[in-house]
């Protein structure tokens, strides 16, 4: 049975919005009832079962180094790696889980598709939409804007990216991290929160 690894990416400090994976993993953790997280370095990590909620203390762009380390240290075996990151490109308060493209735009997640690649790991990127981006945005107002926090009704929206969260999280670890068909996945994940609605 492989491990399953869900591994949140986003800078260290306090919350914005290029750090909403780290949000996403603490909530994830206790709806499912996880021990809190221990750090070990760049690292912060809690198990349960064949589970594991790995939280990077790194920058963004340093992800793929720290995933490494982790890989090396805990030494898993066969295991299948879920990395939770702020998905600009995509709209509050929607989730969509992913197979990784061969030219990523996203720093933390280009990093660690790079080192999954090289270390033969199996994974996925579940990314957590935070959109829409500004309009014609500069490098510098991106950089700003993905460091800013969200606005109170963001923050309400957030309760609706986790009820989606929880609905990935079911099927990943029923299936035992092995994701058939992602396409299928969200749409699945998409028609069951609009029957909820």
């Amino acid at each position: 049975m492989s491990s399953i690894v869900f591994f949140s990416v986003g800078n260290p400090g306090k919350m914005a919005r290029h750090s909403v994976g780290h949000y996403i993993l603490k909530n994830l953790m206790d709806a499912l009832g996880a021990k809190q997280l221990v750090k070990k370095g760049v690292y912060s990590i809690s198990t349960m079962d064949s589970i594991y909620f790995v939280k990077s203390n790194a920058y963004m762009n340093e992800s793929g180094k720290l995933l490494r380390k982790f890989l090396d240290s805990e030494k898993l075996g066969q295991c299948v790696v879920i990395v939770i990151y702020d998905d600009f490109e995509t709209p509050m308060p929607k989730v969509k889980l992913q197979q990784f493209k061969k030219n990523e735009s996203h720093g933390g997640i280009k990093s660690t598709a790079r080192e999954l690649q090289a270390q033969a790991v199996n994974g996925y990127k579940l990314g957590i939409g935070i959109g829409p981006k500004p309009a014609q945005a500069s490098r510098e107002l991106m950089a700003s804007w993905v460091l800013s926090d969200f606005k109170e009704e963001e923050k309400l929206a957030l309760a609706t990216s986790m009820d989606s969260v929880y609905r990935y999280t079911d099927a990943i670890i029923s299936s035992e991290g092995e994701v058939d068909d992602c396409n299928k996945l969200n749409a699945r994940v998409t028609k069951a929160m609009k029957s909820d609605l």
